[in-house]
């Protein structure tokens, strides 16, 4: 037995310096909800969390618990099998740490003191039941960790809760359990459409008594409300299949909600990319989320990737951790493990900062982060390497919001190849702006001179300097560097120039 097995984490953030300082290696969580278990383990325990391995089971804990008062028998039982089977995963990986959680139907559930004893006796695992208050904060965490400056409303449902938390500056303020989530609402066999949405409403007001303001964002968490905008995504036939941080305008999600909400289980079933069980709880997650766009009026809703989990982790983080970037650490991460020279990539960035000038704080942010994957496509065969860098730097697991994630990946392509755009680039390239199009060229094609210059050899670029002026774009050099810039080099640094609509110029420092 590990002894990381039997410990189960605290709320935050009274952890001992080590581990929350991120001295520990591997770090997992095991959510034990309603509908469903799962097991997430990290690469470590960091700002740039980093999968690397995910495991669900929907076992249907609380199916039936309404009306029982008990854990489901057929559920408990396929749980502690698959928790078995955590417990020998987590010690074939060596994980250091471990946070075991049970939300809503563990709370609830009159013999869960039972079902925890198995748990430890069977699967040498402590489970630490969350309280509805610790539920809130963790899935409120989990949004801090992956998106930036968050402020409105975060809905968390899960199959036998939803957790309501206000976001305000950075801090959470009101907290709320509601007995919403899909699965218990299928247990107490309320009929469709009036009287399904009068209980909703109904439990809705008998909690929630602090006025909610209207005209803010809805933060939306839990694999109900993903699985209704993969199936959004499906039918819009948007091209950028990564739910964390898509956004829906009001009028969008409430028509689109609506829809779902009227559907049977049996009019979706021919949906491939969602389980059987998701699509037999939709319509209810759709019904219950058209009650709250109704009450609080949001201006967008943004659905999360994130929650309890990146909660968890977010929360054993030391201070200084929080602080940094997640999608920089995310980058140089990546660069450490792929890159011929790690370290270059922020040195390029240096080198290309001069002819970006008046950038705004995510314009060299993203700039930052481009420069640090700009190597991570050199062990790709030459006439796929623009493709591959494209597809790393769109799908990274980061969190980082659409917009961002294709400047990045755009940005990532042209480093490779100024002319041949492949056919993923085309379909996400609407996601922007023309000029921020053209500033993702511009910035993957800078980094294209650098590394074509140095060969991404740290240090290198030092001995050079890339400026501009009104209308020119000018490469310095040392009299003894002056062979470097060879032709590959020169032509390279003109398309650079041409696109920036200036001319290029090659001098010799004074």
């Amino acid at each position: 037995m590990m002894r990381s097995m039997m410990v189960a984490g605290n709320l935050a953030p009274n952890h001992d310096d080590s581990a929350a300082l991120g001295s520990v290696g591997r770090y997992a969580v095991i959510d034990i909800g309603s509908n469903s278990i799962r097991l997430v383990i990290f690469d470590q325990l960091s700002r740039g969390l980093s999968v690397i391995f995910n495991e669900k089971v929907l076992c249907g804990l609380g199916s039936g618990l309404s009306a029982t008062g008990c854990l489901n028998v057929k559920g408990g039982e396929q749980a502690l099998k698959n928790l078995s089977r955590f417990t020998s995963i987590l010690h074939e990986m060596q994980v250091d740490k471990i946070d075991v959680v049970a939300t809503a139907a563990v709370r609830d559930a009159k013999d869960r003191t039972q079902f925890i004893e198995r748990v430890l006796e069977e699967c040498k695992l402590k489970i630490r039941v969350l309280s509805g208050k610790e539920e809130c904060q963790y899935s409120a965490y989990g949004v801090l960790s992956s998106v930036s400056d968050p402020s409105g409303l975060v809905g968390d449902l899960g199959g036998g809760s939803l957790e309501l938390v206000r976001l305000s500056n950075g801090c959470i303020r009101d907290c709320y359990t509601l007995s919403l989530g899909p699965l218990r609402l299928s247990d107490q066999k309320i009929k469709p459409d009036s009287d399904q949405t009068i209980h909703i409403e109904e439990v809705y007001d008998d909690i929630v008594r602090t006025p909610l303001q209207s005209g803010e964002t809805f933060f939306l968490v839990g694999g109900n409300w993903r699985s209704l905008a993969r199936l959004h995504m499906s039918q819009s036939n948007y091209p950028l299949r990564v739910i964390h941080q898509y956004t829906m305008t009001y009028r969008e999600i409430f028509d689109f909600a609506l829809l779902v909400s009227k559907q049977s289980p049996k009019s979706l079933s021919g949906i491939s990319d969602i389980s059987k069980r998701r699509l037999e709880l939709l319509p209810l997650a759709a019904s219950v989320l058209l009650v709250l766009l109704q009450r609080i009026c949001p201006k967008e809703v943004v659905f999360c990737g994130t929650g309890i989990r990146e909660g968890l982790a977010y929360s054993r983080l030391h201070p200084q951790e929080k602080m940094k970037d997640p999608v920089i650490s995310v980058c140089r991460e990546l660069a450490s493990r792929v890159a011929r020279f790690p370290s270059h990539g922020d040195e390029l960035a240096s080198w290309t900062s001069l002819i970006f000038e008046n950038e705004q704080q995510d314009q060299a942010r993203l700039r930052h982060a481009a420069c640090l994957l700009s190597d991570i496509a050199w062990r790709v065969h030459p006439d796929h390497r623009a493709e591959y860098a494209l597809m790393k730097a769109l799908w990274l697991q980061a969190s980082i919001d659409h917009p961002s994630r294709t400047f990045l990946g755009l940005a990532t392509m042209y480093r490779y190849s100024g002319k041949k755009v492949p056919e993923l680039a085309t379909q996400v390239m609407h996601l922007l702006e023309e000029d921020t199009l053209d500033r993702a060229k511009a910035v993957g094609l800078a980094a294209r001179v650098g590394e074509t210059l140095c060969g991404g050899v740290p240090g290198v670029l030092q001995r050079f300097s890339l400026t501009k002026t009104e209308n020119k774009l000018i490469l310095k050099h040392n009299m003894e560097d002056a062979p470097m810039i060879g032709h590959v080099v020169w032509a390279r640094f003109r398309a650079l120039a041409l696109h920036m609509l200036l001319k290029p110029f090659v001098q010799q420092f004074d």
